[in-house]
């Protein structure tokens, strides 16, 4: 039987004991240095390989003679914030406001992992919107040789209790975190900036591994009805037998199954505004967004249904974001989907995931794509 645990989304609650480890976690600080998919009629996008990465942190605690207080310095795992880059200060709002968890800052954490045949997975970080939930998953006990890629069989990931029930799919990405992130151009590099480098062969030498010899699975899910929502919902993850993947072929290393029940952060942190502006060059008007630091969704009208080409739906897609500094990010969207709300082809929208956080607030404009041989346009969020 395969071991399944349950992951709660709950407020840590300070002991006289956890307090007691205050000491112990300040010289810890010291000593540190494919899943399936629900078919449906809207067009998906895959999601682009990894990208990002932090060193995992402990938790400090610290205590007053009048109260207990937490003073918790979050980090996120090296998958999540190679998938989502977010700056240090972004990942203490995120996860402060509970749109993020880091799960090895739990006290119970050492029993959320499960191990199969010498392996142990466990759940790392989460974040999660109305739409979309990231989620990293670290993996000990296996590691690969150079120039391989490391990978599961199987992964499936549903949400409730039914896996029979359409309704409980999602539209999923997955892959193994490998050191490389796509930068503010647009280009891939390694975590740490440098230039990619190459084997013999020319393929990309790939850092799977951190120090420690971990590895991190990342998982990109999204609802696949558009007003649906993932907020305080249960979500079945699982994997399924670990080895290599070479063009599109699976070679097994490690059997084993690997059963996670996670129960999803119930905070919403999406704005909406209305904007009413017409995308210039096209019929469509962008009514409203649904935007959060991780993601967007897109409401359009369209006074006259575009002609369908193959995969070009002819509907206008948001790229990137303009900050009010002037600052552009003009390839931020990662995996989404977009389509037509009614047969009659006058309502549609997009909902796309991001690269990074962005802090919503600071958002001046929209970096909007006509079509897919169109021109990029801009869209500002207010007069």
């Amino acid at each position: 039987m395969p071991n399944r645990k349950n992951v709660f989304s709950e407020e840590i609650e300070l002991s006289e004991v956890v307090l007691k480890k205050t000491e112990r976690a300040f010289e810890m600080i010291r000593q540190e240095d494919v899943g399936h998919m629900k078919k449906t009629k809207k067009k998906s996008k895959r999601l682009l390989k990894p990208q990002a990465a932090v060193l995992a942190g402990v938790c400090i605690l610290a205590a007053s003679s009048i109260s207990v207080v937490a003073a918790i310095h979050h980090y996120w795992g090296r998958g999540m914030n190679g998938n989502i880059q977010a700056s240090d200060s972004q990942q203490q709002a995120l996860t402060e406001k509970g749109v993020a968890k880091v799960y090895r800052e739990e006290p119970d954490s050492a029993s959320l992992a499960v191990t199969d045949n010498g392996v142990t997975i466990e759940p790392d970080t989460i974040v999660v919107d109305d739409r979309f939930a990231y989620m990293s998953f670290r993996i000990s006990g296996y590691r690969v040789e150079d120039g391989m890629e490391p990978g599961f069989e199987m992964v499936e990931i549903y949400q409730g209790d039914d896996p029979q029930d359409d309704s409980a799919w999602v539209n999923m990405s997955g892959t193994m975190y490998n050191g490389i992130i796509l930068d503010e151009n647009g280009d891939l590099v390694y975590e740490d900036g440098t230039a990619l480098e190459s084997y013999e062969d020319g393929s990309t030498v790939c850092h799977y591994t951190d120090s420690n010899g971990n590895m991190e699975y990342f998982i990109q899910a999204s609802i696949v009805d558009k007003n649906d929502s993932f907020l305080g919902k249960t979500m079945h993850v699982g994997f399924k037998n670990l080895g290599t993947l070479f063009k599109a072929a699976f070679t097994p290393a490690v059997e084993g199954n690997w059963n996670f029940e996670i129960r999803l952060p119930d905070v919403s942190s999406a704005r909406t505004i209305q904007i009413g502006r017409q995308v210039e060059g096209t019929d469509f008007t962008m009514e409203s967004i649904s935007i959060s630091p991780v993601s967007i969704k897109v409401d359009y009208s369209v006074s006259k249904a575009p002609v369908i080409k193959e995969d070009d739906l002819g509907i206008p897609e948001v790229k990137g974001v303009i900050l009010k500094d002037g600052t552009r990010i003009p390839y931020l969207m990662n995996a989404g989907a977009m389509g037509y709300t009614d047969n009659s082809m006058h309502y549609a929208y997009q909902m796309a995931g991001y690269n990074r956080v962005i802090d919503v607030d600071e958002v001046a404009a929209l970096i909007v794509l006509t079509s897919y041989d169109g021109e990029n346009v801009e869209i500002p969020l207010s007069e």
